[in-house]
């Protein structure tokens, strides 16, 4: 799935730390989003955790409302660490607006985890483990 991810907003945490919203185009989910912290920052406590998951729900609220008229109208999806196929702390956003797209997301999701497991797509979170 080519993606082309670009730096949205960026905030500093209460520890001084940073944390960033990357827009994320690709063709399978429009209108999606991740909230990271970047690797070079090592890995978030658990205080700059609920920060950045409190960040990301009152973004989301905006951004759904700006997108669909409805700020309820977002899906957060966080995964733990040795369920992530990507190195570093991330939350994802996508904006849905109605049912078929929860569907589509979820469609998506679906294909692309058992394409991990079958091991016929990248998937670094064995390889975290040794981190």
């Amino acid at each position: 799935m080519n993606q082309e991810k670009s730096v949205h907003e960026e905030w500093s945490l209460v520890s001084g730390k940073r944390c960033q919203l990357l827009r994320v185009r690709n063709a399978w989910i429009p209108r999606y989003y991740l909230i990271v912290f970047p690797k070079t920052q090592g890995h978030p406590n658990s205080a700059e955790v609920a920060e950045m998951v409190s960040i990301g729900v009152e973004r989301a609220k905006q951004l759904a409302a700006a997108a669909t008229g409805d700020a309820e109208a977002f899906g957060l999806i966080y995964s733990g660490y040795s369920a992530r196929r990507e190195k570093g702390w991330h939350i994802h956003i996508v904006l849905l607006g109605n049912r078929w797209r929860k569907a589509w997301l979820y469609f998506v999701l679906a294909g692309k985890n058992l394409l991990q497991a079958l091991r016929l797509r990248k998937d670094d979170a064995k390889e975290m483990m040794h981190d």
